[in-house]
């Protein structure tokens, strides 16, 4: 046969003209690859559907729980216009009815019936200075009852017109409310226990027998839900200092102090757990559907973006008000009385007619009236004057009418007195000056501006005012403003944060 034709050498790998052969993959490799590729995207594809239908379904959800909210019409609000300043009154009713047990046993509900307005707030949000404040009602303040010939305590609008009557009630007084909310004992204490407690700092042990409220120590302490209704209702409220049960001096403005920074707390904590956790949210959502009862024109979407603005808010940064008021007996009655030309300027706040801000932190200035120098503070553009000295005046002395007294005095110097009351209990042996925290300078300067001088104490729950001056028996008057000798303090300790 043919000889066949040689084939030309190889080329060496490497070599010029060369070129390496890839190697053969075996066709199951490419399938198995192939598929896999598929499968990743199919798989990517099916999570990303799977989480927007489960994320919007969550929210088709929760819109449609809170459509379940208990509404009711409510004549006689003023219209709530989006992005506009928003008032909503909150109404803590003091219903026994659904009470059972121990709890219905410490309220009283066998001896006590009907429905009155144990707790009376303005919740005021301005989205477009981004900020909110909480007004409180003095339960008796004595003022005309809308609907009536009479006047009374403010709490008799609620019992004897409901919403209404009491709506009608204070917008007689120039208040602004666009919204309505209610809220029961049994409500109250069940939103506390579905947020897992609120802790509240208390500088001492503390407690009320007729409450039943028991806080065992000082420092930071977590309340259930029992124990939390028991604190924003006492009206008893008593601290153990140097072995010695010590009645709190500012009876009910004390209360108030107490329920707005737990208002602050337990909102910030029903928003952050409710957000972080959706269980926590179905469960309150439940709450608000079983014992919320707002008006009808509260759409979710106002629901929703109360709950936005107070998303990450830090409880001091709400502003807290009270009208402030003047103690007096009318008809065999203790009530309270407005102090209208001073209540102008917190209802104006409260109706966005003037800025709200915090309370000032600058340092006094030695030149002003009693005033004294101060820790040195970055953020002090101005010195203080007294206009900038919040103090509440309460009456311990069996002087009929001296805390009003005394409030006119300080009033023609130019401080800045938000509310006159009596001191429980009634009588004081010695004058108390009781500061907010950083407020330590103030109260060492009107300290030095008293003739006998006075005991100076902390109170960790004080909000609405800068300094407390409780009138014992053994005050005498102020010394001249120019002799009282300038003091310096080292700065007050920041609060405990809990």
């Amino acid at each position: 046969p043919p000889l066949a034709r040689p084939s030309p050498p190889a080329r060496a790998a490497g070599a010029p003209g060369g070129r390496r052969s890839a190697p053969k993959v075996p066709r199951a490799v490419v399938l198995r690859q192939r598929r896999r590729r598929r499968r990743t995207i199919i798989g990517t594809t099916i999570f990303l559907v799977v989480f927007n239908l489960v994320v919007g379904g969550t929210y088709a959800y929760f819109q449609w729980r809170l459509d379940q909210i208990n509404r009711v019409h409510v004549p006689g609000l003023d219209e709530d216009v989006p992005g506009q300043v928003m008032n909503v009154l909150l109404v803590g009713s003091d219903s026994r009815e659904r009470l059972t047990g121990p709890a219905a046993a410490q309220a009283g509900k066998e001896e006590v019936g009907g429905e009155r307005s144990d707790t009376i707030m303005v919740l005021h949000v301005d989205p477009a200075q981004r900020k909110a404040a909480i007004l409180s009602i003095p339960r008796d303040l004595y003022v005309p009852i809308a609907g009536t010939d009479r006047s009374d305590r403010v709490n008799t609008a609620f019992a004897v017109g409901g919403p209404e009557g009491l709506i009608s009630t204070l917008v007689a007084l120039g208040i602004q409310v666009n919204h309505y909310a209610e809220v029961d004992f049994v409500g109250f204490r069940e939103i506390v226990d579905a947020v897992g407690g609120v802790t509240v700092f208390s500088p001492a042990p503390a407690r009320d027998a007729r409450s039943g409220l028991e806080i065992p120590r000082a420092g930071c302490v977590e309340l259930d839900g029992t124990q939390a209704l028991a604190y924003v209702r006492s009206r008893e409220y008593e601290t153990l200092v140097d072995g010695r049960w010590i009645a709190d001096p500012r009876g009910d403005l004390g209360r108030i102090e107490r329920q707005q920074d737990f208002v602050r707390r337990v909102m910030r904590e029903a928003v952050s757990t409710g957000i972080s956790s959706p269980i926590t949210l179905n469960r309150l959502i439940g709450i608000g559907v079983k014992n919320l009862t707002v008006d009808a024109t509260m759409s979710t979407s106002d629901i929703t973006h109360v709950a936005r603005r107070f998303r990450s808010v830090d409880p001091d940064s709400v502003e807290t008000l009270v009208l402030p008021t003047a103690p007096q007996t009318i008809d065999g009655k203790d009530v309270l009385v407005l102090e209208v030309d001073d209540a102008q300027d917190e209802i104006a706040k409260i109706n966005g007619q003037a800025p709200i801000s915090p309370p000032t932190t600058q340092a006094p200035s030695p030149n002003v009236g009693t005033t004294a120098p101060g820790p040195p503070s970055p953020s002090t553009t101005r010195p203080l004057t007294l206009a900038d000295f919040r103090v509440q005046v309460l009456n311990g002395t069996d002087r009929k009418g001296a805390a009003a007294a005394v409030a006119q005095d300080m009033k023609a110097v130019g401080v800045n007195v938000v509310g006159v009351g009596d001191a429980r209990p009634a009588v004081y042996p010695r004058t108390v000056i009781r500061h907010a925290p950083g407020q330590e300078a103030k109260a060492r300067s009107l300290q030095n501006g008293l003739k006998a001088g006075a005991e100076v104490t902390r109170d960790s729950t004080l909000r609405s005012a800068d300094l407390v001056l409780v009138l014992g028996t053994d005050f005498v008057g102020f010394i001249n403003p120019a002799a009282a000798p300038p003091t310096t303090v080292a700065p007050d300790p920041a609060p405990r944060s809990c």
